[in-house]
């Protein structure tokens, strides 16, 4: 069994001056993707595909810092403006010794990559992180007719509100 972690980039700053693949995030965005790192704690991911873009890099950082995590991590050019087959020979380029794997980046390719993975529609809004196990002892094999199971799906904002509930007297 493999366990894939997708994590969709946190909110980014829309600048008229700047090109898309240099958007920043915005104060919010930092704070996602920091809270969303707090449950990869216990994730453990052992690698991280990362798209090349500025605020997947940065929701990469901010996660990993607040996991206090050091796994490696891969910046690929294919992980930006790209679909979801791309996506799938991304995994598959991944060693079989790799039983934690992370992926970053961008709508509308993580909501299709999850959905074809475990064979339902899947929202991802920004900063959203889903758990994919997969039942295959090699990611060469990852392939949507071999149907995961979604363990998690965690919406920044719904895990505020968690918080934030859990906080009233």
């Amino acid at each position: 069994m493999k366990t894939l972690i997708v994590l969709r980039h946190a909110q980014a700053e829309h600048p008229s001056d700047a090109q898309d693949h240099e958007r920043p995030l915005t104060e919010k965005g930092e704070r996602e993707a920091r809270r969303m790192g707090r449950l990869l704690r216990g994730l453990h991911p052992e690698l991280v595909l990362c798209s090349t873009a500025l605020r997947a890099r940065a929701t990469t950082e901010a996660a990993l810092g607040a996991a206090q995590l050091r796994p490696s991590v891969r910046e690929l050019d294919q992980l930006y403006d790209s679909d979801v087959p791309q996506h799938l020979d991304a995994l598959r380029s991944v060693d079989e010794s790799v039983d934690r794997l992370m992926i970053v980046g961008h709508n509308p390719t993580l909501e299709g990559l999850v959905s074809e993975l475990v064979s339902r529609p899947t929202v991802m809004r920004t900063g959203t992180l889903a758990v994919v196990a997969i039942p295959t002892q090699s990611w060469q094999a990852v392939d949507p007719s071999l149907p995961g199971t979604l363990v998690g799906l965690f919406d920044p904002a719904m895990l505020k509100k968690k918080a934030s509930s859990n906080d009233a007297p």
